[in-house]
């Protein structure tokens, strides 16, 4: 392979590697990683265009032609170089295309522009509703549970249509307390927040929406004072920072009823 042109930046090399392929040449865009730590600004002698031995004089003489507006080129037996001005303006216009096309396709798929529900009282009014994007995607639903009028659980889903956080007002007094994140379509972890303190009061992890182990917190200090381990979703065994200083000190270990069968001290390691 052999260099046949020094880019500006990735953008500007992809542009020209796609202008020769569609000229039957075979570039390749050699660098263009190397520009990811410094985005897609200038980044000279990283970035290099190349195609084979074999058709590096009509690469040259394509460019030739790109440059000079796919016009006939100059006798130059060289590939003439665009001016910094010219560079610097290709630069600016990839760019805003690239911006405007992020914006375009965040419109198109995420921004909710059409809604459609469920009255499930039939009431008249909507009890579950989706909200969709110019292109018919989920971006968030909201549910009315106790038909008051009011919605108590909100949930947002990302560009593949599966949730990914969503809120619930519980005890249905306009206050959303709990807070859910999902991970492949299931619940990952919870926090409630009861007393509308600003410190969850309960914090729960999940593994494929089951239940794995809940935290009580304590108010003060931010740490948790219990925390129990779930199986097959009912308690297993619970640690117990009995004194409160932040160190988990009992482990009560339970029956199959829920009864306390046995009781230990674990060390803080």
């Amino acid at each position: 392979m052999r260099k046949v042109y020094e880019p500006a930046n990735a953008i500007e090399a992809h542009m020209l590697q796609d202008y020769l392929r569609q000229e039957g040449i075979g570039a390749e865009v050699q660098g263009g990683a190397l520009t990811s730590a410094i985005g897609e600004l200038p980044a000279a002698g990283l970035v290099r265009l190349v195609v084979p031995e074999e058709d590096y004089e009509r690469a040259r003489e394509a460019l030739r032609r790109w440059e000079a507006g796919n016009e006939t080129g100059t006798d130059s037996a060289e590939a003439t170089a665009p001016s910094q001005e010219k560079r610097r303006s290709r630069l600016w216009v990839g760019c805003v295309a690239f911006v405007v096309g992020i914006g375009i396709s965040h419109f198109y798929h995420r921004l909710p522009l059409q809604t459609d529900g469920v009255d499930h009282d039939y009431d008249g009014k909507l009890d579950e509703v989706w909200k969709r994007s110019l292109g018919g995607q989920v971006t968030a639903s909201e549910v009315d549970r106790n038909f008051d009028g009011k919605f108590d659980y909100r949930t947002e889903f990302d560009e593949n249509g599966q949730a990914r956080v969503a809120e619930s007002d519980d005890d249905f007094d306009g206050v959303f307390e709990t807070k859910y994140r999902y991970a492949l379509g299931s619940v990952s972890s919870s926090e409630v927040d009861t007393d509308g303190d600003g410190i969850a009061d309960t914090r729960s992890q999940f593994k494929h929406g089951i239940p794995q182990s809940t935290q009580y917190i304590n108010p003060f200090s931010g740490l948790p004072v219990r925390v129990e381990h779930y199986r097959h979703g009912v308690i297993n065994y619970a640690d117990i920072d009995t004194d409160k200083n932040g160190v988990m000190d009992t482990r009560n270990h339970y029956s199959a009823d829920q009864e306390i069968r046995k009781t230990e001290r674990i060390s803080p390691d």
